[in-house]
């Protein structure tokens, strides 16, 4: 038996990390906004949605404060950012201040969920809704292809699950990719304000 039919090739690997990171961030973006009429299909949305959950819940004064000082229009054209939309251009920046070191952690990517929910509500709240999908694509398209490597190295979807359900977890290693969201947020809010 040839090693290629027992176990899928990296690409196929990679290409359901992809898949993954994408149907991740649509579950947990509509649950964010919609609440429980979201179905959990897979146990990567359910361990996604409780991490995300606590972070809300326990930093929910931090990223109110850090939210409300987002405005989409202020948002300045940088060459790097300028062919995105303005809600686009808000989540590359702030996700490429939390990822510019290269200290890579499962934190970080729940972090990333965390910022395109905020700026989801946002939205929302702002504009309707009208590019809920295009924030939705940023955010899945950022972690599919500019993290990818790492979370193949890191076991991919069931090694966020295993990470997050191994009872020794350090919530402190969540809390530092939150720390970098508010940095990142507060940075840009700042300079936006002046």
């Amino acid at each position: 038996m040839e090693l290629s039919r027992v176990s899928p090739s990296i690409a196929e690997e990679k290409d359901e990390i992809i898949s993954e990171a994408y149907s991740l961030t649509r579950n947990f973006i509509m649950y964010e906004l919609d609440g429980s009429c979201v179905k959990v299909n897979t146990k990567a949305e359910r361990t996604l949605r409780r991490v995300g959950d606590e972070m809300f819940e326990q930093h929910r004064t931090v990223l109110n404060a850090v939210s409300k000082r987002l405005r989409y229009s202020d948002v300045e054209v940088n060459e790097k950012y300028e062919e995105y939309l303005p809600n686009e251009r808000m989540f590359l920046m702030i996700a490429d201040e939390i990822c510019k070191d290269t200290k890579e952690n499962w934190g970080r990517i729940v972090s990333l969920f965390v910022l395109g929910s905020i700026l989801a509500r946002k939205n929302e709240d702002e504009h309707h809704g009208e590019h809920i999908e295009a924030i939705i694509q940023t955010v899945g398209n950022y972690i599919a292809s500019r993290r990818l490597k790492w979370i193949v190295r890191n076991g991919g979807w069931d090694g966020f699950v295993e990470f997050f359900d191994n009872t020794a977890f350090d919530y402190n290693k969540v809390w530092q990719g939150l720390v970098f969201v508010g940095i990142g947020l507060t940075s840009i809010a700042m300079a936006l304000s002046r």
